[in-house]
Parts: structure tokens; C-alpha cells; sequence
């Protein structure tokens, strides 16, 4: 029987519920053959970290934090994404789905291609990433954020990275997940990083110089059309029927549950960041 991709069109979400809902789709996929895609916004602006960042180490004065962002880490690799102004992608698969990659970067490939679509249908002229980039200066000395490291065939425009993404894979299901800022807002993000004035200031420039949002490509749009557009490129390009599909109650009570267990913030918001000097 062949396997339809759910698209789950989703509403705003706090940064628990979000993550818990990838990580929820993950085990599903793992257990049963399945496909689905989730576009989805926060309640609130939310800092993101890598699996393997430590918030204590990475994130800036612990009240700023709580006063004008929430904070999560993610299960997939890469540095700090600041989420505020976008539209945030998930990806999940099955592993061993025909079609979806066999690899990381094959799977790169593909949902590149999927958001490639959907940017060209929404006017936004885009390309894919072809190496890593080199930049100098603060990049030799300080870890970057995510948007000033673009790996091969993420997405650029105008030769500024317009999507950040990042990839989990287990023995059983795949994971991708990503942000297309609609604002300039993502550029704000080393004001809640520990990093001194100076490292503060150059992270801004060089978010200011390599990094674009829709808005500026495509001036008016919004996030509704940027979603449509979204949506229509991944039911196009995937390669299989596809079915739109809101989560069920039953759903939502197992995201919630999950979000709020003792385990799940031991794991995924289990430090608080230090205040700076």
C-alpha cells in the first residue's frame, strides 16, 4: 500500500509542545510506516539550541531569557537559532521510504527541493548551497549561530542563506527540521548569547550580511501565503499523494503530556542559563 504524506498545517505552539511534536512524530514513524510534514510558529520567541550545545555555556543573562524569550534544545544538531518571525519546518519519515533519501545529504536534497518549490511558487528565487562556507574573523574564534553556517544544499538567495535546517537520523525514522524567517527578527539572536560586546556586535553584522528573510525578497508577503506556498511545494514534489490533517485530540493530549513529563524537560531543558558577567 503506497504511503500518503500527512501535511499537518499547525497552529502556534509553546516551545515544549513544538518539540515534543517532532520527537513524538519521530517514534510514530519509527514504529509505523509513515510520512508527515509540520509547518509551525511559537507562542513566544524561542532560542533553540543543539542537541549538544549546553545552555549554561551558550545562552546569555538568565532573566533577559526569561523575560523576552523561552528556550529549548533540539534533538538534531547545529547551533542556536533564535525563532521569532518564522515559519519553522519538520520533516519525518520512516527510514527506508523510497524517494526520501537513503543518507543525510540525500535527504537534504530532497526536502531542499520541496522548499525550494514552494519559495518559487510564493516568487522568492532561490538555490542550493554547494560548499561549506569559510568565513574568518569571529567565525575562527567563536561558534557561530546556525544561519551563518549553511551546509551543503541548504537554501540561499541572492548568495545569502534564506533556510536553516538541521537532521536526526535513528535506526528506524528520519527527522528534518527548519526555519524560514519572514523578518529580519532571527538577526537578534547574540543578544541572548554569553558573548562579549564585541563578538555581540560582529554576529549582527555578519547576520546583517549573509542571511536574508522573505520579507526582504519578497516584500509584502506574509506568513499565511508563505505557508500555502510551503505547502503546495512539498505536495508537489514528494512524489506521492499527500492529505492535510490536524493533529486529534488524542494527539494533543500525548504532545502535552509528553511536554509537560518530568523526563522530557529533564532531557530537552534540563539547564538554566548563568547569568553574564
Amino acid at each position: 500500500m503506497e504511503i500518503l504524506a500527512r501535511i499537518i498545517d499547525d497552529a502556534p505552539r509553546s516551545a515544549a509542545f513544538n518539540m515534543a511534536a517532532d520527537l513524538y512524530m519521530l517514534s510514530l514513524c519509527e514504529e509505523t510506516p509513515a510520512i508527515a510534514v509540520r509547518l509551525y510558529t511559537w507562542e513566544r520567541p524561542t532560542i533553540t539550541i543543539g542537541v549538544s550545545e549546553k545552555a549554561c555555556e551558550t545562552l546569555g543573562d538568565a532573566s533577559r531569557g526569561r523575560e523576552n524569550a523561552d528556550w529549548i534544545r533540539r534533538p538534531t544538531g547545529g547551533r542556536s537559532v533564535l525563532h521569532d518571525g518564522d515559519l519553522t519546518y519538520s520533516c519525518i519519515f520512516s527510514a527506508g521510504l523510497a524517494g526520501m533519501g537513503a543518507t543525510l545529504m540525500e535527504t537534504y536534497l530532497v526536502v531542499s527541493g520541496c522548499l525550494m518549490r514552494g519559495l518559487s511558487l510564493a516568487g522568492i528565487d532561490c538555490s542550493t548551497h554547494d560548499s561549506p562556507p569559510a568565513p574568518s574573523g569571529t567565525g575562527r574564534k567563536t561558534k557561530l549561530p546556525c544561519f551563518l553556517s549553511p551546509n551543503r544544499h541548504e537554501i540561499m538567495a541572492g548568495g545569502k542563506k534564506l533556510v536553516g535546517s538541521a537532521q536526526k537520523r535513528t535506526a528506524g525514522a528520519v527527522l528534518q527540521h527548519g526555519s524560514v524567517p519572514l523578518t529580519g527578527a532571527f538577526r537578534n539572536l547574540p543578544d541572548f548569547l554569553r558573548l562579549s560586546a564585541r563578538e555581540r556586535e560582529a554576529q549582527k553584522a555578519l547576520l546583517a550580511r549573509k542571511c536574508a528573510c522573505a520579507g526582504e525578497l519578497r516584500p509584502g508577503i506574509d506568513e499565511s501565503e508563505l505557508r500555502g506556498c510551503l505547502i503546495r511545494g512539498f505536495s508537489e514534489t514528494l512524489g506521492r499523494p499527500s492529505f492535510r490533517s490536524s493533529w486529534t485530540p488524542e494527539e494533543v493530549y500525548a504532545i502535552e503530556s509528553k511536554a509537560r513529563s518530568s523526563e522530557f524537560l529533564a532531557q530537552w531543558h534540563d539547564e538554566r542559563p548563568r547569568r553574564a558577567d
